[in-house]
Parts: structure tokens; sequence; C-alpha cells
């Protein structure tokens, strides 16, 4: 994947991030709606793929997507100042 691909990825990781804390919100406030708790557990789906897409292309966003049991991933993809 490229560069734009990459900034694609991560801009609709973001968007998905933000439903999804827009509907923790409503939760906290509707804890019965069956129908919201439906629509927050397809997007927390949808996110956790969309993370498994970006870290297996691109490297961890965070320190606890490290995925490799053989060494400390973090540390080797570009670091942000270097983009």
């Amino acid at each position: 994947m490229n560069l734009r691909n990459r900034d694609a990825l991560m801009r609709k990781i973001m968007e998905i991030d933000f439903a999804l804390n827009e509907m923790v919100l409503f939760l906290d406030t509707h804890p019965n709606d069956k129908k919201a708790l439906a629509l927050y557990h397809k997007y927390a789906d949808k996110s956790r793929e969309l993370k498994a897409v970006y870290n297996e292309n691109f490297g961890p966003l965070t320190p606890a997507d490290n995925l490799s049991e053989d060494c400390w991933e973090w540390v080797h993809g570009p670091w942000p100042w270097e983009n």
C-alpha cells in the first residue's frame, strides 16, 4: 500500500472511532437502546478490522498493537517527524 492509501485508511479509522466515541456518550444516557447498542458493536467491529489492516500494512498504531512476539515492532516504522 502506498502513502495515499495509508492516509485514507487512517482517516477512515479516525471517522469510525469518532462515531464510536459519540455512541458511547449516547449509550451513557440511553443504556437500554438496543438499536444504538447494535450499531455500536457494528462500528466497533469495523474499527478493529480497519486497525488490523493498518497494523499489518503500516505497523502498530499504539504500543498495545505490537503483533510480533520476536521483537518490539513499535520502533521499526518511521517516526512521526520523519514523514
